[in-house]
């Protein structure tokens, strides 16, 4: 097996990926150092002749990238239903943060500034990776996605002058509860039950269960009521993020004016 066809092969193992713990903590150092850095950085990034660029480019990496994922997981054979499809948050964030980034399309930004932080959070949280032997073309790609994702936000933040408000947020609040309610209602459809059960193959958006050690704990909970956790829990975590987003604005000290690329 050459190295390419190692590195995109498109059969998974059967047990997970595991992360020597001195690494997770190096990735997890990498990925709040780089946001501090634009925090303290944050006047001469404004100040510069064409703040965006800097983000663009990140985004326009983020393009490929995506174009790439697609294609490997169609030539390796890899892409299926249950576990392809773009119907997860920060999935969904990435072509949004791109469409803003890279096309100019801000009407969504709210949008994907709170779910690329959800996102980006929670896969530092729990790093689920693709189940493939390093090294592989996954090992590096849900890394260096879910890491921009976090920086992204807080640049957008701090350079762009993205202002958390009350419109933003009722948008975000809207959206994110019709998405995770169509989110429970495909994969109940698709798993022909709305009750969670330990080989459901459809779980976009972890609307039946978690990733990780906390699978097996909520899969003794009545049917449902970790939907229903989901579901609540994600309109507080917006209002937390909203919160937390206003006193990152008092941090920044003024309302930057963005620059047009």
């Amino acid at each position: 097996m050459t190295f390419l066809s190692k590195f995109f092969y498109g059969v998974e193992n059967p047990d997970p990926v595991v992360i020597p713990f001195p690494l997770m903590l190096l990735i997890l150092g990498v990925w709040i150092g780089v946001m501090v850095l634009i925090v303290l950085n944050r006047r001469s990034l404004s100040s510069l002749k064409n703040p965006v660029l800097p983000a663009r480019f990140i985004a326009l990496f983020l393009l490929l990238d995506q174009v790439t994922l697609y294609l490997w997981q169609f030539l390796s054979g890899y892409f299926n239903v249950e576990l392809s499809l773009p119907l997860y948050h920060c999935r969904i964030a990435t072509p949004l943060l791109i469409l803003d980034l890279v096309f100019g399309v801000t009407a969504l930004r709210s949008i994907w500034i709170y779910w690329g932080f959800i996102g980006s959070f929670f896969s530092m949280a729990f790093m689920d990776l693709y189940r493939f032997d390093f090294p592989h073309y996954t090992n590096f790609q849900f890394f260096y996605v879910h890491l921009a994702l976090g920086w992204l936000v807080f640049y957008a933040i701090f350079a762009l002058g993205y202002r958390f408000e009350k419109k933003g947020l009722k948008l975000v609040l809207v959206t994110t509860l019709i998405f995770n309610l169509g989110l429970i209602l495909f994969n109940a459809l698709l798993n022909g039950s709305f009750i969670a059960r330990p080989d459901s193959p459809f779980n976009y958006g972890y609307m039946l269960f978690p990733p990780g050690p906390l699978k097996d704990l909520v899969l003794t909970f009545p049917p449902l009521v970790f939907s229903l956790i989901m579901l609540l829990g994600y309109e507080l975590l917006i209002l937390l993020l909203y919160a937390g987003g206003r006193a990152l604005n008092r941090i920044n000290g003024r309302q930057l004016v963005p620059k047009e690329a």
